[in-house]
């Protein structure tokens, strides 16, 4: 089962790439997750992020996610059928 297939709640997130260069580096707890979006919990604070505009990696793994790429409900998402990352 690869990372796109697992839940991703509970798991911390770290942004790598970004559309916008203030995301770069920033990370967090998993705490919600939707079709277009991911909630992170980042120093206390919830930080929403678009999943079309991030790429990241979960738990210090090194198999960059593109966000735009799994635009899925995350019950969807985890049923899917990938290539790969």
């Amino acid at each position: 089962m690869t990372d796109m297939n697992k839940t991703w709640m509970g798991q911390t997130l770290n942004v790598v790439r970004s559309t916008d260069s203030t995301l770069i580096g920033r990370s967090g707890l998993v705490v919600d997750e939707s079709q277009h979006t991911i909630t992170i919990l980042e120093h206390n604070i919830e930080r929403v992020f678009g999943k079309s505009s991030i790429q990241f990696t979960l738990n210090d793994g090194t198999t960059v996610l593109k966000g735009s790429s799994l635009r899925q409900r995350p019950e969807d998402r985890m049923r899917r059928n990938y290539k790969e990352a």
